[in-house]
């Protein structure tokens, strides 16, 4: 389950990009940058699954990906394209197919071989009547779907959904949302599979999103998106599962949990901004600025360094629902370094060359920031969670396996 959101500027001056990665609460949510490269020619790439020819050159790109799969759940090229998918319930034969590309396979690689959001539409629909889409997604259990897909740059959005091979795309005229059901019609009609797209509750989040993205302007608009709940889980969002909420909590017996989440300002005549939580929960999160070039937390080149970040955070969120943390105080103290760290990049933003060391400079403060408040809500006793109900019995059990598995 996820949420994808944009608002295209048009005129290739500003696009507002975001996504929830909502996938099992115990599998690990990496940000990694990954260099661009020239390739031999006949190379091939391995993907989660099978292996396919490789493109003459890869992009350079910041990927935010399940840390046992080849692809990426979104993610940021160099050429400032976007990229988010989602889990769509279908009337193909995907789940009976046999292993090709997963939905985040086909992102990757369009991340990897797209200069515009309309390329990297085109790349996936290739790829994809070429190798077809299937497998396993499943991080603790077996889950297989279709995929829909947000691309955006700075000057437009694509909406393209899937069922098998067969396709619907749509140029974005607007702000625009995805969810875990198809939206486009005629296609919605005669593809969706109506019994899983229900219970995943995706028609209520993208309501939701909608709504509230209409008068978004900025970057803290989209982050309040994404750490939005439903009036009845607000105050109860570490003692009840939500899978109808945008900041989606687990904990029932039917959906995920937000387990990582970015948001992207793509800007035509500047750098990109990317604002990372590498973190579950964003209600419970900060989002820190990330720049093409920067070198500090959540970044990471190595897997296993963001898999340790990832992991501290998540015993952060597990000593929430054990009711050792303060959540009104780390939420204040949050949106206090939030609003400082928006101020200056803004302030950054706002000449006509931005200074690229200075903005890495703010992405070193604020990583070394966000550390210092998450030493300081940690708990040791994290695993300590009482209760008889089973939403307790569901978090001891994902306690007791959390960091166990992690490919």
């Amino acid at each position: 389950m996820c949420d994808t959101l944009c608002v295209p500027a048009g005129g290739g001056r500003e696009t507002l990009f975001a996504k929830n990665s909502d996938r099992s609460p115990n599998e690990p949510h990496l940000v990694l940058h990954i260099p661009g490269a020239r390739r031999d020619p006949g190379e091939t790439v391995k993907c989660t699954y099978i292996e396919i020819p490789q493109a003459e050159y890869t992009r350079e790109m910041i990927l935010c990906k399940p840390s046992w799969i080849w692809g990426a759940e979104m993610g940021v090229n160099e050429a400032r394209v976007a990229v988010g998918n989602e889990a769509v319930f279908t009337k193909s034969k995907t789940k009976k197919a046999p292993p090709a590309l997963t939905g985040m396979d086909l992102l990757r690689l369009a991340l990897e071989r797209a200069d515009s959001a309309a390329q990297a539409v085109e790349t996936i629909i290739a790829l994809l009547e070429a190798h077809g889409q299937g497998g396993n997604c499943g991080f603790d259990h077996d889950f297989r779907y279709d995929n829909s897909f947000l691309a955006a740059d700075p000057g437009e959005a694509y909406i393209l959904e899937t069922s098998g091979k067969n396709y619907a795309v749509k140029k974005a005229e607007g702000p625009c949302a995805i969810s875990n059901r198809l939206t486009l019609e005629p296609f919605a009609k005669q593809y969706t599979e109506p019994v899983f797209s229900y219970f995943a509750r995706a028609k209520e989040r993208r309501c939701q999103v909608l709504e509230r993205l209409a008068p978004a302007t900025g970057a803290a608009d989209l982050m309040s998106i994404l750490r939005s709940h439903p009036l009845a889980l607000e105050g109860r969002e570490f003692a009840r599962a939500g899978v109808g909420s945008v900041c989606m909590h687990a904990g029932g017996p039917i959906g995920d949990h937000t387990t990582g989440s970015l948001v992207a300002v793509l800007r035509g005549d500047g750098p990109a901004t990317l604002w990372v939580t590498g973190a579950s929960t964003p209600c419970a999160a900060a989002f820190k600025p990330v720049f093409w070039g920067s070198d500090a937390p959540p970044l990471f080149t190595q897997p296993e360094d963001s898999l340790r970040y990832w992991l501290q955070r998540e015993r952060l969120h597990r000593a929430a629902i054990a009711g050792l943390v303060d959540i009104a105080a780390l939420r204040a103290r949050i949106s206090s370094l939030e609003a400082d760290w928006l101020a200056r990049e803004q302030a950054l933003m706002s000449v006509e060359i931005p200074d690229m060391a200075a903005l890495h400079a703010l992405s070193r403060e604020a990583a070394a920031q966000e550390q210092a408040l998450i030493d300081d809500f940690s708990s040791e006793d994290w695993r300590e969670l009482r209760g008889r109900g089973g939403y307790a019995r569901y978090w001891r059990k994902k306690n007791e396996a959390l960091g166990k598995k992690q490919v």
